[in-house]
């Protein structure tokens, strides 16, 4: 409910502007904004001290993820410790991902599924709308990774303070069929046509295990 009410009230925030996304001459926070899940206060009064009265501008000018834009082929491997039906190494190919980017350089993730969706005027089979794979929080200075939609069985958002040369690491929780998952992806950017993503699980006794690699090549 939160961040549906603060959407609404950031134009208050916000210095009426007609500069592109490009422009980097925008007020913003000098610090990311790092707070607590839980305080004596509400989350609108520590944003209130937070912002001390700044008029603080959320479009995004890190176009850094542009190059996702286009359709991607994914062949896949899974590791598993101990086994998944009989084997500790597998392989796959996903199905074709297409990505999409906004003028805030949002990154959408388009599926081909269909669903019938329950209108005013009745019933009607249509594709599901793109949903945002990754976008950037100028307040907290980090960009956010939020898995899921397809076959709508995982759910959860990774966050990363970065580019690192050609690599950039998400971790947070997230869940997969049911089961707490606490991740890491790492990825690698080999090209503008290729690149390579990671992903390591947090175990008991605090290692890092592989858990799958993808390999995503351009195809247009």
């Amino acid at each position: 409910m939160q961040k549906y009410l603060l959407a609404l009230l950031l134009p208050l925030f916000s210095i009426p502007t007609t500069a592109s996304a490009q422009n980097t001459s925008r007020q913003t926070p000098t610090t990311p904004i790092i707070s607590t899940e839980r305080d004596s206060t509400t989350f609108y009064d520590r944003l209130d001290k937070t912002l001390k009265g700044a008029r603080i501008s959320y479009t995004n000018s890190d176009s850094s993820f542009n190059w996702l834009v286009g359709s991607w082929t994914v062949a896949a491997k899974g590791f598993a410790k101990t086994g998944y039906r009989g084997k500790k190494e597998f392989s796959w190919n996903e199905p074709t991902v297409e990505y999409l980017s906004d003028e805030d350089h949002t990154i959408f993730m388009a599926s081909k599924d269909s669903t019938t969706f329950t209108t005013g005027s009745g019933k009607q089979k249509g594709l599901l709308p793109p949903q945002v794979i990754l976008q950037y929080d100028n307040y907290g200075k980090v960009w956010a990774l939020q898995p899921g939609y397809h076959d709508r069985y995982d759910w959860g958002s990774l966050i990363s303070d970065g580019w690192q040369g050609n690599k950039i690491v998400f971790k947070g929780t997230i869940a997969l069929a049911g089961l707490k998952v606490n991740e890491s992806q790492t990825w690698t950017k080999i090209s503008d046509h290729e690149f390579r993503i990671v992903y390591e699980e947090n175990l008991s006794d605090n290692s890092w295990f592989l858990t799958e690699e993808n390999v995503f090549t351009k195809v247009k």
